[in-house]
């Protein structure tokens, strides 16, 4: 299989050539949120633990060194330099992990994301650019969304809450998360300035939307609803006030009968007693509050038990995770606290911050669209807390590579302004000399 990665990695490295970076990425995006299953076909029938999905990984990774390598100073820029010093200590974990092999994949893993970050921050030089990959990133959720209704007619009882949808995806939280970022990513360009979208456009952003909201409540994923109704309501109250009345209607989704179950179930199960049966977020709570008692005694210190090493401390504090395998925390910052220690955790919160601060100083001359963005960094935020998301590659992949374009836009906002402001400084000197 690993003769077969790299063939297909070559064979990828040479199309790159011929079509470019740029047009290979807009591939990539466009086509790999609809792979996730026929990726992991490949892999199971082959036998092994990587497939050919680690082919386009690591062309992800060689085109972000090659856009880097053409363009140097961006690497001196604050979003790259923090994604830097996070990569930086993620490897340096990996001298001390007791999940040398498991600790490399994450790794990789979390590579590829910054790569999915740096090539649209680096190689957007334009508003057409910027255009072009939001159109892209978007038009990526058509084939997931259709597949969907294919779901839904194979396995009806979706429809009733028995069954959860996941579409493409391996899992249906990744789906909700993912339809999170695509939903939020309508308002952006429905409400930004450096979008004209026309009426019928518009109109057909508003249906796509619902259908969305849709498909995201039969996914029965509490942390993506929530994350949602977050970001809804900020952009309602801030951006457009006519979105209100969508959510006057939410009342009404507890007809679906996944999403009364999914919210009733929150009321049993909550109890620790031995063999009860604990509901998702009280299980959740006992695995957190098991590996904090743990971590009192144990202190992960200032660089932590190595990156993929908490599957192999889970039977030292959590009884419960005893003979399950893949049981992560289901908390991305408890994760890389107890992986990366003190200084991981403050890399990654401080990397949060500078894509954040990127965006604020944007609000000057796109408000509307600095402000979503800033709301989709919150709903991030959220599901970080909840669930094993840097394993989440496909909603990793969308949320970095909307957030470089996004900064890439709020970059040329600022230095087309600053241009004006010195063309304008130098307008009376030129005048006089005439």
């Amino acid at each position: 299989m690993t003769a077969i990665i790299l063939a297909l990695t070559a064979l990828l490295l040479l199309l790159t050539r011929i079509i470019g970076v740029r047009q290979m990425l807009m591939a990539i995006i466009l086509v790999r949120p609809s792979c996730d299953r026929v990726l992991d076909v490949a892999k199971a029938a082959f036998g092994q633990s990587s497939g050919p999905g680690a082919a386009i990984n690591a062309l992800m990774i060689a085109m972000a060194i090659v856009a880097l390598v053409h363009v140097p100073e961006a690497i001196l820029s604050a979003p790259l330099l923090a994604w830097g010093s996070f990569l930086l200590l993620a490897a340096a974990s990996l001298l001390h992990t007791a999940n040398l092999r498991g600790g490399t994949q994450d790794f990789l893993d979390i590579v590829t994301y910054a790569a999915a970050f740096v090539l649209p921050y680096v190689l957007v030089n334009n508003g057409k650019a910027v255009a072009r990959c939001l159109t892209v990133a978007l038009a990526s959720s058509v084939v997931p969304s259709a597949f969907a209704l294919v779901e839904i007619a194979m396995r009806p009882a979706i429809l009733t809450g028995s069954q959860r949808l996941q579409s493409t995806f391996t899992h249906p939280n990744i789906f909700a998360f993912y339809i999170v970022g695509e939903v939020t990513l309508l308002l952006y360009l429905r409400c930004s300035t450096r979008f004209k979208l026309s009426a019928s456009m518009r109109r057909a952003a508003f249906a796509y939307a619902v259908y969305l909201v849709f498909l995201l409540l039969l996914t029965t994923t509490r942390s993506a609803w929530l994350a949602m109704l977050l970001i809804m309501a900020g952009y309602s109250i801030v951006v457009d006030r006519r979105w209100l009345l969508p959510l006057l209607a939410l009342p009404a989704t507890l007809l679906i009968p996944g999403v009364s179950d999914r919210l009733s179930d929150l009321e049993f199960g909550t109890i620790d007693g031995g063999f009860t049966h604990l509901n998702s977020l009280a299980w959740r709570q006992v695995l957190w509050d098991d590996t904090f008692k743990w971590l009192a005694n144990n202190p992960p210190g200032f660089f932590g038990y190595g990156l993929g090493s908490f599957q192999s401390y889970l039977p030292l504090f959590f009884s419960r995770g005893k003979g399950l395998n893949g049981v992560g925390p289901h908390n991305a910052f408890l994760q890389i606290y107890f992986e990366m220690g003190i200084a991981g955790l403050a890399s990654f919160v401080f990397l949060l911050a500078t894509v954040a601060t990127r965006l604020i100083s944007g609000l000057g001359k796109d408000f509307a669209g600095c402000f979503t963005g800033l709301m989709l960094c919150i709903g991030f935020v959220i599901v970080c807390y909840s669930d094993n998301l840097l394993g989440y590659l496909q909603f990793e992949w969308f949320f970095w590579f909307t957030m470089g374009t996004m900064c890439a836009s709020a970059r040329l906002a600022n230095e087309l302004s600053h241009a004006r402001c010195d063309s304008t400084r130098f307008e009376p000197a030129l005048s006089q000399r005439g």
